[in-house]
């Protein structure tokens, strides 16, 4: 029972402050509002405004502030001024009292919490991050006389916009940024950092912050491969420093007392760290890939769409190589690499729903038009716009339960919907059985790259070393000049080659 208390008055610290108005029932109107910070440090002087409170027609007679639940004011004025002495929660509770135009008197009460603390730490972290986990860090925090705030966003639907999710919570809380001692980034990646340099750059007081804070990077992959990507927000962020390290080094952050402390605490322990500064930002010249890439994330393009681009010659290699050596059938490879594209973007399983969607609606589209005494390019025309609208409703539908679509996302299902001419081109030529088996090994074909080019790991790998791509190329000459047989023509002719075998 302890246990779910302590969680779940961490998980209420975590929560911005909520001020909550008690009215009387007399006038809807009247409404007392507190703004002001929601975190203060130990001994800094916290302003808290009534201002913004509503009074409808009439005018504030009185206000009366006090603090923890004591009866004895503080402030009788539109401001409360109040400086904590000791690390904690601080409550505040304004009552005001107003007269109306036609002198009758309403009151209205409301609370607000504000969280003095010693140390303020920012944990910005990936939806997929066990919010108990996140709680238990916080009690840890708590006892320590730390105040860590967790930037979170909701449970991510696509992967692709988790980045964006990220920027948007850091740009709605950035007066949080301002003051931290540390910022701990805790994402898959360099997701979370990238996110955070694009909060900066929209932001100038939270970038020119970032001088006196240290960055702390969870990783769970090569330090070393991360830190060659890092480079280039570090450029940008400019911190005293950005530490890599891993998880377990977060218990260790919240229990120091400084980042010095930190540090020689995590060479105690023996965990590994990594750092990052000034003197290690540096790119070599012939690095020509490199120095674009790290370009374009600097520039604030979101890493997955750089992640994207970076993929696709795998992917296309990838398919050459099931087509030429395994000898399976699908519509061409420039579709089945924008499938697995949009299978990347938007997860496997939304992937399919949104590509038999586009199939069915299709051919739908064609058996109605079927009657119809009109040239071919028109038709395919009408087919495609009502695949573009059903596209919509499907977008809509999923905007309604909370899944977010980037103009990347979008591009991709438009080029997808091409998909369904080829399908119904297939299916008048060799019969209904044929185009479904084209599908069908497209579709798994699809989703072999996802699975292979989705891992964590060759991601970071492949953003922090894009000269990779020059693999690529060697493995497409040696495919083409694959002479021999692929490998379902072995179990395709293996008839002929028994009787060959007798002969």
């Amino acid at each position: 029972m302890m246990r779910c208390v302590r969680i779940g008055f961490a998980m209420a610290v975590m929560m911005p402050a909520i001020a909550f108005a008690q009215t009387n029932a007399a006038s809807s109107d009247v409404q007392a509002v507190i703004t002001g910070p929601t975190d203060i440090a130990v001994g800094r002087t916290l302003i808290l405004e009534a201002s913004s409170s509503r009074v409808g027609d009439g005018v504030i007679e009185r206000y009366e502030w006090t603090v923890n639940g004591q009866r004895s004011l503080i402030s009788q004025s539109v401001e409360a001024v109040y400086t904590p002495e000791k690390a904690g929660v601080v409550n505040f509770h304004l009552r005001i009292v107003v007269r109306g135009a036609d002198g009758k008197k309403t009151e209205s009460e409301t609370d607000y919490r504000v969280v003095a603390f010693d140390r303020k730490i920012i944990l910005v972290a990936d939806p997929n991050i066990e919010r108990e986990k996140l709680a238990r860090h916080m009690q840890t925090a708590q006892e320590q006389g730390v105040f860590l705030r967790v930037i979170q966003p909701e449970e991510s639907t696509t992967p692709i916009d988790a980045e964006e999710a990220l920027v948007s919570l850091l740009g709605e809380q950035s007066s949080s940024l301002i003051g931290a001692d540390a910022i701990v980034v805790w994402t898959d990646g360099v997701r979370g950092l990238q996110a955070l340099m694009r909060a900066a750059q929209a932001n100038s007081d939270v970038l020119s912050s970032m001088s006196q804070q240290t960055i702390v990077v969870i990783a769970d992959g090569s330090l070393n491969t991360l830190s060659r990507t890092a480079k280039g927000q570090y450029s940008v962020l400019r911190p005293r420093v950005i530490l890599l390290t891993r998880r377990e080094a977060l218990n260790a952050l919240l229990s120091t007392t400084s980042v010095d402390a930190f540090v020689a605490e995590l060479h105690q322990r023996d965990i590994d760290m990594l750092t990052l500064d000034a003197s290690s930002t540096g790119l070599r010249p012939w690095n020509v890939l490199s120095t674009l890439t790290n370009a374009m994330l600097v520039r604030g393009v979101p890493s997955q769409t750089v992640i994207l681009l970076l993929v696709l010659p795998f992917i296309a290699t990838i398919l050459a190589f099931l087509k030429q050596v395994v000898g399976i059938t699908t519509f061409g490879l420039y579709t089945p690499s924008i499938i697995a594209l949009s299978f990347l973007a938007l997860g496997w399983q939304m992937g399919v729903v949104f590509l038999v969607a586009i199939l069915l609606v299709g051919y739908a589209a064609r058996r109605i038009m079927r009657g119809w005494r009109m040239l071919y390019v028109p038709k395919v025309a009408i087919m495609l716009t009502v695949v573009s609208v059903a596209l919509l409703v499907l977008m809509s539908a999923g905007a309604m339960l909370g899944m977010t679509f980037t103009r990347e996302t979008i591009f991709l299902l438009l080029i997808m919907s091409t998909l369904a001419e080829s399908f119904l081109n297939l299916k008048t030529e060799q019969g209904m059985v044929s185009a479904l088996i084209a599908v069908a090994e497209t579709v798994l074909a699809a989703l072999l790259c996802v699975f292979l080019v989705q891992w964590g790991p060759f991601q970071s790998l492949l953003l922090a070393y894009p000269e990779l791509l020059v693999l690529t190329v060697i493995a497409n000459v040696l495919l083409g000049r694959w002479t021999g047989l692929r490998l379902f023509e072995y179990f395709r002719f293996r008839d002929v080659f028994r009787n060959l075998q007798e002969e």
